[in-house]
C-alpha cells in the first residue's frame, strides 16, 4: 500500500496547467476543495483593472506581492493556506492546538490534518518554492509536479493572459526557478500535460486511485 497522505499539492511554472489539474481531481473526488496559494496575491492583481500604470503588470504585481510577504515570514502564504483547512477540522472535530508546544505540536498537528483527510480531499495550488514544498511535504502531503514544454505553456499563457501581459512577465523570477527545479527533481509524481483535458483527468484518476483518495 501507498503511503497516506493529508492531501495533494500541485507544484508548476505559471501556465503549466495547475488550476486545470486541480479542477480535473475536484470533478472526480465530490469531497474535494481547492485551496491555492496565490489567492492573497491575485487580489491584489486587480489593482490593474482601474489603474493605468499597472496595466498589463498583473503577473508582475502578483509575484512581487508574494516576495514582500516571504520577507516577513518566509512560511507565511503557506501557514495562510493550512490555516484555511484546519479551520475545516476545528468545525468539525473542535480541534485545539493552544495546549501544545514544540515537537508534541509538530505531532498534534499532524493527527489532527490526519482527521480532516476523512472528510475532506484537500487539493493546494501553486506551490512554489523550495520552503513551500519543504512545508508541505513535512505535513504530509503528497506534492505533484505539473510539466509542459515552453512552447506549450507559453500558447497557452498568450491565449489565457493575452500577449502584452505575458511578454511582462518574467520567467526568470524566483519562484519559476524553483518552480522548474522542483518539477524536475523533488516531486513524488509528474504529470506532463501535453494532451487533452481527457488526458489530464485520465491521469489524476491514476494518482487517485494509486493513493486511495
Amino acid at each position: 500500500m501507498e503511503k497516506v497522505y493529508n492531501g495533494i499539492v500541485i507544484f508548476g511554472e505559471m501556465g503549466a496547467g495547475k488550476d486545470a489539474l486541480a479542477e480535473q481531481f475536484t470533478s472526480l473526488r465530490k469531497n474535494s476543495k481547492i485551496y491555492n496559494m496565490g489567492v492573497l496575491c491575485r487580489e491584489m492583481m486587480k489593482v490593474s483593472k482601474i489603474n493605468p500604470s499597472w496595466r498589463d503588470k498583473e503577473r508582475y504585481i502578483g509575484q512581487t506581492t508574494a516576495d514582500k510577504l516571504r520577507e516577513m515570514d518566509v512560511n507565511i502564504m503557506c501557514d495562510y493556506i493550512l490555516a484555511l483547512i484546519y479551520e475545516s477540522g476545528q468545525n468539525m472535530y473542535g480541534f485545539n492546538l493552544s495546549g501544545f508546544e514544540g515537537e508534541n505540536y509538530n505531532k498534534e498537528l499532524l493527527r489532527q490534518l490526519s482527521l480532516i483527510r476523512n472528510h475532506e480531499l484537500s487539493i493546494i495550488v501553486g506551490g512554489r518554492t523550495i520552503s513551500d514544498f519543504n512545508y508541505f511535504n513535512n505535513k504530509g502531503y503528497l506534492i505533484i509536479g505539473i510539466s509542459i514544454s515552453n512552447e506549450v505553456r507559453r500558447k497557452r499563457l498568450v491565449l489565457r493572459d493575452g500577449e502584452n501581459t505575458v511578454n511582462a512577465s518574467s520567467s526568470l523570477h524566483n519562484t519559476e526557478v524553483d518552480a522548474t527545479y522542483i518539477v524536475n527533481n523533488l516531486c513524488h509524481e509528474i504529470i506532463v500535460n501535453h494532451g487533452t483535458i481527457l488526458d489530464l483527468k485520465n491521469m489524476a484518476e491514476n494518482i487517485l486511485k494509486k493513493y486511495e483518495f
